[in-house]
């Protein structure tokens, strides 16, 4: 250990710290095709990897002065510990820096002019519990089994071996107290460069104010039968703000939100008798799931009676069969970010040229996601895609903060 890392250690002890577990995929798979000592060579340019770019990265987006330990744990898992605090959308950035850097690398092998990719998975916490390494693996270990690249766990809700009896409580008392909050952000027209919609998304907060990431709590709010409360408190203030403000907003609603028929019911009670429909948009979620395209259907054609338009997300996952799309009465579509953090490869690029020409052929708008700097948001112009969001478009925010904008221009 390096002398500034045991004074970060020393002077950091007692302050809340941020760790990033990052585990290579597939490793035993690549010493045994390339061979240990290719497995060694490219362990060693990833740990450089970390140490100098991932890292020089970090700082400049967190824009201060931290102190950063980077070791190499195991054979194929590196820990990356920052001694702060971070913020929900920091450890966002930070992972999007760490997983961004990692996949889009290359990789050299030895006496060789091949060149490799690696996958990752990464697992995060934060806290000051001296179990905290335990947590990050935890959640490195659910997004495994999950088959998603990134999980994080707060620590303060995963104590006693990870019961959930403060995260349980946080629900029942954010519904008592209707403290869910929508958070917005930005979509914007890519023609005239200006913000005209805004997605509502679902924020929750801890006894102390803090928020707590939707990764940590939507899974367990369906588990405990309390994710349709969660939803009526943001559907009804979406509402509000759309009446007051007269903002077009998105909201999400899985496959098994439209199957409730007391969600329909909810919307349209709310908006009926109003303008309001036609300042809203529903998306619709985790599309792979849907099998009677009959039931959504007729959800979708009540709502259009008001005059709501439909979204769907994640298009180039689970809606990645064309024909799903001319089995529903949409309005847009919304490219999934796998899709749009790779525009500037040949084969993702004609991928989703080919959507955006599938879908002005059927009249359906595109919304792109993860547009996350400047040279994504040029590729996704130059296809002609109707709509950005994103990190670069803007983080979401408050409802204050978005009308506070608007006001100044």
């Amino acid at each position: 250990m390096s002398l500034f890392q045991s004074l970060c250690r020393y002077f950091y002890k007692n302050y809340t710290k941020t760790i990033y577990i990052v585990d290579i995929l597939y490793m035993k798979d690549i010493n045994a095709v390339y061979g240990f000592e290719n497995g060694n060579y490219i362990l060693a340019q990833l740990f450089k990897l970390i140490k100098n770019d991932i890292k020089n990265q970090i700082l400049l987006s967190l824009e201060r002065r931290l102190c950063i330990e980077i070791k190499n744990t195991h054979v194929d898992v590196f820990t990356i510990t920052i001694f702060e605090e971070l913020n929900e959308m920091e450890i966002i950035e930070v992972k999007n820096i760490i997983f961004n850097n990692i996949v889009t690398t290359q990789f050299l092998l030895l006496n060789n002019d091949i060149k490799i990719d690696i996958d990752v998975t990464i697992g995060c916490s934060k806290g000051i519990d001296k179990d905290l390494q335990v947590y990050a693996e935890k959640a490195l270990h659910n997004a495994k089994l999950n088959y998603i690249n990134f999980m994080y766990y707060d620590s303060n809700l995963y104590k006693n071996h990870f019961l959930n009896e403060e995260l349980l409580a946080a629900l029942h008392r954010n519904i008592k107290e209707k403290t869910v909050e929508p958070f917005f952000q930005p979509i914007q027209n890519n023609k005239t460069s200006e913000i005209t919609k805004y997605e509502a998304l679902m924020r929750i907060y801890d006894t102390n104010g803090n928020i707590i990431m939707p990764q940590v709590f939507i899974g367990k709010a369906r588990k405990y039968r309390l994710f349709n409360k969660l939803m009526e408190i943001l559907i009804l203030k979406v509402i509000d703000y759309i009446k007051k403000y007269k903002i077009q907003v998105s909201i999400n609603l899985d496959y098994n939100d439209i199957l409730n028929p007391s969600m329909k019911s909810l919307i349209i009670n709310n908006i009926k008798n109003t303008d309001i429909g036609s300042y809203l948009t529903i998306e619709i979620l985790e599309s792979k799931k849907i099998n009677n395209f009959y039931l959504v259907n007729d959800f979708i054609n009540d709502l259009k009676t008001y005059d709501v338009q439909i979204a769907i997300d994640d298009f180039g996952s689970g809606f990645s069969n064309y024909e799903h799309i001319l089995n529903i009465n949409t309005d847009y579509i919304k490219l999934d970010g796998s899709l749009i953090k790779k525009i500037d490869e040949d084969i993702y690029y004609n991928l989703v040229k080919s959507i955006v020409l599938f879908c002005k052929e059927q009249n359906i708008k595109v919304v792109a996601e993860f547009v996350s700097d400047l040279k994504i948001l040029r590729y996704v112009k130059s296809l002609d895609i109707d709509y950005s969001q994103g990190y670069y478009i803007g983080k979401p925010e408050k409802i204050d903060q978005i009308i506070g904008k608007k006001d100044e221009n």
